[in-house]
């Protein structure tokens, strides 16, 4: 074992070390020796107008229509670029990484064996800001802005400030729909609403951080509510990762994300440990991210995720999920895959001899399979694919899953609180274990089992999950939800589904939901409320109704 000292390197507490550390970094990757780049405790300080820019192509964040005119689309400032990287382990001993603009905070790629731990990474000022009424009346309402959020007021007009942003308090307040709302009656659950200032027709400064919208109609509030205010594009993240293997994160903290968390793309066996996404204590705001907490988007062997903190954010807490790709061509062996969601595109995660299966987009059924002889890019949004051996079957029109790209997910000991959607997306044929977890307070359903070829074309199906020793509290929507998106039911789409020994414990939440799926077992789980369970569709069971109970 080698061990690299950063402060060897000048990168020392107290310091801006930006351009230092992504110096070093290279460096690392030189060799492919075991080592240890160790920090001493302390604060440092990420700088974005030192950062560099790579350009990256990040699945579930900014689409094609949201880049502004003067932005270069996929070009990113990274805090920390690992590339390329061997056999490393970065110990921060509990040191704080103190972001200074807008950035990703970590990327990694093509990195093979590689262990982050024992830090946290802290945004300084971010552009996420909290209203909280203070006094309905007649024809107006009171805001207090939080404490930390900085603005100033140019010719009338109030504007948010800091470090890569200049933003007015009315930013798409016309148009917003993600706005987070926390009601004073339910301080620990969030949702998603219209901005606090749409309608307004004048906002004036009455105080110290105290502020007087006026309006013809009135939003509905009460006293005590918040909004958090915030732009939803996505364009940093919090840590992604992007083809590679072996990847660990353990002891990390990240109390803000300008998109999402952790991002996980076409890599091989992930492990997120002990880690804590989630509110600084004492600080300000309750929310922790603009987005998802994590997306696994085509990766494969094996996805564990155990003993986290998760409270906070601005999407779901976790969407495990390959990609429907449409087929565009079918010449002999030669396809031409298409990614579809303005969302997702720009990488290949097929491999030679990777399975593909073949699905009908409106069943959701696969009508044939292949093996990956040759994949390489075509454009942006294309993938050329030769086959082994082509069907016979004519497959332009269809979508294509990568079957070899299906994690394993083993989701434990976690605990999910303030989540404005939905709790786990979970779409992957992989065995499946989630177990020993609290879902608290999400505005939907706290697992969603889904599958699509016609939106999000996040795929596919299910064969083997198992949901047991669960609590779910206060929680919207179902708390199981199997629920393909297919346009026809032509046969099961997902099976296996096995939810057992949970407590259930909401009166607000719809139950359990099933839609084409079969072999599933309800079992032994205990309900503190008297609505009965939804089953939808004659076709859910192969045995009988007694199957669940």
């Amino acid at each position: 074992m080698k061990y690299v000292y950063a402060k060897e390197a000048g990168i020392l507490p107290g310091e801006e070390i930006t351009r230092k550390l992504n110096t070093l970094l290279p460096e690392l990757a030189e060799n492919d020796e075991e080592k240890t780049l160790v920090f001493e405790k302390g604060e440092y300080f990420l700088d974005s107008a030192n950062a560099p820019e790579p350009l990256l192509y990040i699945t579930n964040t900014m689409g094609d229509g949201e880049w502004k005119r003067d932005e270069r689309p996929h070009l990113n400032r990274v805090g920390m670029y690992f590339k390329g990287i061997r056999s490393l382990t970065v110990e921060g001993n509990s040191s704080v990484f103190t972001v200074r603009g807008s950035l990703t905070n970590i990327a990694v790629c093509d990195c093979e064996d590689l262990c982050l731990k024992n830090f946290t990474l802290v945004t300084e000022n971010p552009d996420m800001h909290s209203f909280r009424v203070i006094r309905r009346s007649a024809f107006a309402i009171d805001f207090e802005l939080d404490g930390e959020s900085r603005y100033i007021c140019d010719k009338g007009k109030y504007i948010f400030v800091g470090k890569d942003y200049s933003t007015p308090f009315t930013e798409k307040r016309a148009t917003a729909y993600w706005i987070g709302k926390i009601s004073a009656d339910n301080a620990d659950s969030i949702r998603r609403t219209t901005h606090p200032l749409r309608g307004a027709i004048r906002v004036k400064e009455i105080g110290e951080r105290l502020f007087r919208a006026t309006y013809a109609v009135k939003p509905r509030c009460a006293a005590g509510d918040e909004f958090y205010v915030y732009d939803v594009r996505r364009k940093y993240q919090g840590i992604f990762v992007d083809g590679s293997k072996d990847v660990r994160i353990e002891s990390v903290a990240q109390p803000f994300n300008y998109g999402l968390a952790l991002v996980f793309q076409n890599t091989e066996n992930i492990a997120v440990i002990n880690s804590v996404f989630a509110p600084a204590e004492g600080g300000a705001l309750k929310m922790a991210s603009v987005a998802d907490f994590m997306q696994v988007c085509c990766c494969r062997g094996k996805v564990t995720i155990r003993g986290n903190r998760f409270c906070g954010a601005g999407d779901d807490c976790l969407n495990v999920h390959g990609v429907h790709f449409r087929i565009k061509k079918h010449e002999g062996d030669t396809l031409l895959l298409s990614f579809m969601h303005p969302q997702t595109h720009g990488f290949c995660p097929f491999r030679t001899g990777d399975a593909v299966r073949f699905v009908s987009p409106a069943t959701l059924l696969p009508l044939a399979e292949g093996t990956v002889k040759r994949a390489e890019p075509a454009g942006e949004y294309d993938i050329r694919l030769e086959l082994y051996e082509s069907p016979e079957t004519e497959l332009a029109g269809l979508v294509a899953e990568n079957a070899s790209a299906c994690p394993d997910l083993d989701f434990a000991g976690n605990s999910l609180d303030r989540i404005i959607t939905r709790g786990l997306l979970v779409t992957t044929a992989g065995k499946v274990l989630i177990e020993d977890n609290d879902f608290r307070h999400t505005s939907m359903s706290a697992i969603l089992v889904s599958d699509d070829a016609r939106s999000w074309y996040e795929s596919g199906f299910v064969r083997n999950v198992v949901i047991r020793n669960n609590r779910f509290y206060a929680n919207k929507g179902y708390y199981v939800c199997v629920k393909p998106e297919n346009k026809k039911h032509k046969g099961y789409v997902h099976s296996g589904i096995r939810v057992e020994d949970n407590l259930f414990d909401s009166p607000s939440s719809e139950g359990l939901y099933f839609k084409s799926a079969k072999d599933c077992i309800v079992k032994d789980n205990k309900f503190n409320f008297t609505r009965k369970i939804k089953i939808v569709r004659s076709e859910l069971l192969t045995d009988t109704e007694e199957a669940i109970r």
